[in-house]
């Protein structure tokens, strides 16, 4: 039997409207952050300023705002209904993807919730390097450049993994570290870290920076039990895991627009104020 199943759970403008009194209402309470070049009529995107007058076209409405330079969000207190920020905090200091979580805290509403899309899941990852499942890196042609660091060489599993978590680190990264890691460093690594991965990453990419001529390189590692921490820390108390398109918010259940950046490496957390 072929099953004709619906792909989303499609919301339409006059959805928003029967809660919201006008698109501009809803804008002012629905905000995406590092929302690219993402669009929706009834939210307002946060990002960057952009870099050309062609990406600041898709992006608007936009507030530019610089999560690393600025630790405040242009957004005032108890306003927001809902965040939405998908594979941001990878990119992100520790200590910014920190302040950031109290930002959003400050600025949701009661009741407000905060999405958390980022990737890739850690513990997926450490799985699938210690099973050596290198087709678990299946788009890792798409970001590395052959002729960075590899000497003639083809990646391991090693590299696809350090490239992952902390690219500076990693000879195949063009990014300046004041200490990269060869394949047999990271084997080594792994092996002396066995029982304890999330020490190894924590040695790695601690001290890493953002990069503003880098904005891709992964600085900082996440799974679930790192993000309601951090989300703890915040002030949060309603905090659970998700999953692909099973936010408890009807309107981010629609997959036209959420949870379409990597789901198959991605870890999902809601927070809720």
């Amino acid at each position: 039997m072929i099953y004709s199943r619906p792909a989303s759970i499609d919301t339409s403008e006059l959805d928003y409207l029967s809660q919201w009194t006008s698109v501009e209402a809803a804008r002012k309470q629905l905000f995406n952050i590092g929302a690219g070049a993402w669009i929706h009529n009834c939210w307002t995107n946060l990002d960057l300023p952009p870099q050309s007058e062609a990406f600041a076209a898709i992006q608007a409405p936009c507030i530019y705002h610089d999560l690393v330079a600025n630790e405040k969000l242009p957004i005032e207190s108890g306003t927001a209904a809902a965040f939405y920020c998908s594979h941001v905090v990878e990119h992100l200091p520790d200590t910014i993807v920190s302040q950031l979580f109290s930002e959003c805290y400050r600025c949701l509403e009661p009741g407000g919730t905060l999405r958390l899309v980022t990737g890739p899941c850690a513990d997926l990852d450490w799985s699938a390097m210690m099973r050596r499942d290198s087709r678990w890196w299946f788009w890792h042609d798409e970001t590395v450049s052959e002729s960075v660091g590899s000497q003639g060489k083809p990646q391991s599993i090693y590299d696809r993994w350090l490239h992952h978590v902390a690219t500076p680190r990693s000879p195949w990264s063009s990014t300046y570290c004041d200490r990269k890691y060869t394949s047999s460093d990271i084997e080594v690594l792994v092996m002396n870290n066995k029982e304890s991965p999330e020490t190894l990453l924590e040695m790695l990419t601690t001290g890493l920076a953002y990069d503003y001529e880098a904005p891709g390189n992964h600085i900082s590692w996440w799974n679930a039990r790192k993000l309601k921490e951090y989300m703890e820390k915040a002030g949060f108390s309603s905090i659970k895991r998700s999953a692909y398109g099973q936010s408890d918010v009807w309107y981010m259940r629609d997959l036209k627009y959420f949870d379409q950046t990597y789901p198959q490496i991605s870890v999902y957390v809601e927070a809720r104020k």
